[in-house]
C-alpha cells in the first residue's frame, strides 16, 4: 500500500491552522517576555560594589536602553526574511531560477549592509 504525503497547508481548514501554527508563535513570545521580566529582577538585584552604589538601578538602565535595540534588530531581520522568502518561494514555484538566484544574491547583500548598519550602531551609538 503507497503511502501518499499532502501538503496540510493544501487541505486543512484555515482556522485548524490558524490554531496549530499560531499557538507556538504565541507561546515563544510570551516566553520572550517572561524571559525580560526574569532578567530584569535579578539584574536588579546586583549588589553594590566598592566604587559603585546603585549597581542595580544602573544594570536595569542599562536593559531598558538596549531591550528596544535588540527588538529593533529582530523585527528588521525578520521582516526582511519573510520578505525575501516570499518572494525566493514565489520565483522557484515559477520555475525561474534566474530570477531565485538574483534574490538569493540581492538578500546576502543586504543582510550585510543591514549587520553593518546595526554593528556601526552598536560600536558608536
Amino acid at each position: 500500500m503507497e503511502n501518499i504525503r499532502q501538503n496540510k497547508m493544501a487541505v486543512r481548514p484555515g482556522s485548524s491552522l490558524l490554531i496549530s501554527m499560531g499557538i507556538p508563535m504565541m507561546i515563544s513570545m510570551a516566553l520572550q517576555a517572561v524571559y525580560n521580566i526574569v532578567d530584569s529582577y535579578f539584574v536588579s538585584t546586583m549588589k553594590d560594589t566598592e566604587t559603585i552604589t546603585g549597581m542595580g538601578d544602573y544594570a536595569v538602565n542599562a536593559l531598558t536602553l538596549a531591550f528596544p535595540v535588540q527588538m529593533l534588530m529582530v523585527a528588521v531581520g525578520v521582516g526582511t526574511g519573510v520578505g525575501i522568502n516570499s518572494l525566493l518561494s514565489r520565483s522557484i514555484g515559477e520555475g525561474n531560477r534566474e530570477k531565485a538566484a538574483k534574490i538569493s544574491g540581492n538578500a546576502i547583500f543586504l543582510g550585510l549592509c543591514t549587520f553593518i548598519v546595526f554593528f556601526l550602531f552598536g560600536l558608536f551609538a
